[in-house]
């Protein structure tokens, strides 16, 4: 059971809000509050798809790999939204794994319900397919990444979309810490090109880097490969 204040943030974001009182009363009333430690998996490639997700304070990677190594997926969880939404309706088992970068506190409500108060809801409906189209063009962007023959471009790609997908308007840090390992994957490359672009980016006044946290100090170079 959450609290009263758990209750009113739910209630105010745009997951929960075209439901009618009494579905969300019922999705709130087995909606627990949960919490993970640094390094703590919430669940694995294949694991039941029983649950859905909202972060309230932290943050958790998601990660997928095939079984030969060569290809890895990642993203970084944003507050506020459900996740995964990609596979609702369709699928019964998670596709990708789930890691704690940082101590998280999160939501854990039951998919099935969500699912059937929301196919009934034609406003709910709209609105959780406006973010699987914004999945979609984020996964457009990745795509656009990926085919870029210069390493260094596909790094720099890589920073604009944690740029664009992570931070707000009035933001300029990323709210977590980015290893260059991390971008190596994010970007198909190595380590020590992803140090030696972030050198010359750091050279360049493009960016700051301060405990892994990087900052984005000319917003309009970042932004120009988002688009």
């Amino acid at each position: 059971m959450i609290s009263k204040n758990d209750y009113d943030y739910l209630r105010s974001l745009d997951d929960f809000r075209f439901f009618p009182a009494y579905e969300f009363d019922q999705l709130a009333r087995k909606t627990k509050l949960r919490r993970a430690g640094k390094g703590q998996r919430l669940f694995f490639v294949g694991d039941a798809r029983e649950n859905l997700f909202l972060v309230q304070s932290g943050y958790f990677k998601i990660e997928m790999a095939d079984q030969s190594g060569s290809f890895y997926y990642m993203d970084f969880i944003q507050h506020g939204t459900i996740f995964p939404y990609g596979d609702l309706f369709t699928e019964d088992v998670y596709h990708f794994s789930a890691l704690a970068m940082t101590d998280v506190v999160y939501y854990e409500l039951p998919v099935q319900l969500y699912e059937e108060y929301s196919l009934k809801n034609p406003e709910q409906m709209k609105h959780l397919f406006g973010k699987v189209s914004r999945l979609l063009n984020l996964h457009e962007l990745r795509v656009r990444n990926t085919v870029t023959s210069n390493a260094k471009d596909r790094v720099i790609q890589s920073l604009g979309i944690l740029f664009w997908e992570m931070l707000k308007s009035d933001e300029s840090t990323l709210p977590f810490k980015l290893t260059t390992y991390e971008l190596a994957d994010m970007s198909g490359t190595t380590r020590e090109t992803v140090s030696r672009v972030l050198k010359e980016l750091k050279e360049e006044e493009k960016i700051q880097i301060s405990g892994k946290h990087v900052s984005f100090l000319d917003r309009d170079y970042f932004y120009q490969y988002t688009k």
